[in-house]
């Protein structure tokens, strides 16, 4: 992991070069509206629903031709779910913490000098860092339900954790508009990567997939 973020650090260096003039830095901050998606159904894990997260980060923007840009970006983005057992009156969080890498194409259209509206589409790569599981019983946490949900290969023995794979890829579908040094999109991420390594869950075998909802803000420098 630290290679891939040395790789794209030399990037965006490199492609900083060769557009001095011209690329834009900006800085984001946004909330998530996540969830898991999967082919539960039948199974016994109960109703499961978004959750609300952070992602904050920094993007680049390089012009390669007209009203086309490239736009790499790094991100931490909070995502998972809630899962609710109505008969059991119990809700279960489930949070994956990712450090996030999307490389967009932008097409942006410059109404005047100090209005564009724009539009990406582009793939992520996403790597999980960090995140539990807890259970709350009428409202109250259970202690002995927290877990880790990557085994990240350091987890003392016999301590409970999930296994998730720590390796999310997907793609990016947004929009949004910029006023001077301001900016404000939506984007969806949509999930590919089948990240549930411990295959069953309830009656049968059940697939993971992340998707998330962002309303982002952002200075461009």
């Amino acid at each position: 992991m630290k290679k891939i973020f040395f790789m794209v650090a030399v990037m965006i260096a490199a492609m900083s070069a060769s557009f001095a003039q011209d690329f834009t830095f900006g800085a984001r901050v946004g909330m998530n509206v996540a969830n898991i998606t999967g082919d539960w159904k039948d199974t016994q894990l109960g109703d499961v629903h978004s959750k609300m997260g952070l992602k904050a980060g920094f993007a680049a923007c390089f012009p390669l031709f007209d009203n086309i840009y490239l736009e790499p970006g790094l991100y931490f983005s909070a995502k998972g779910s809630r899962t609710e057992y109505s008969k059991l009156n119990t809700k279960t969080y489930c949070n994956l913490n990712y450090i996030e890498i999307p490389l967009n194409g932008v097409y942006k259209y410059e109404v005047n000098s100090n209005f564009a509206v724009r539009g990406h589409f582009g793939p992520y790569f996403a790597f999980g860092v960090f995140g539990k599981t807890k259970t709350e019983v009428d409202g109250k946490v259970d202690k002995d339900s927290k877990v880790k949900n990557f085994d990240d290969g350091h987890n003392k023995a016999n301590e409970p954790h999930r296994d998730y794979s720590a390796f999310d890829f997907g793609l990016d579908f947004g929009a949004g508009i910029e006023f001077s040094v301001c900016y404000l999109g939506v984007q969806y991420d949509l999930g590919l990567t089948d990240f549930n390594r411990n295959r069953y869950y309830g009656l049968k075998q059940c697939k993971f997939h992340n998707g998330v909802f962002s309303v982002d803000f952002g200075i461009n420098f």
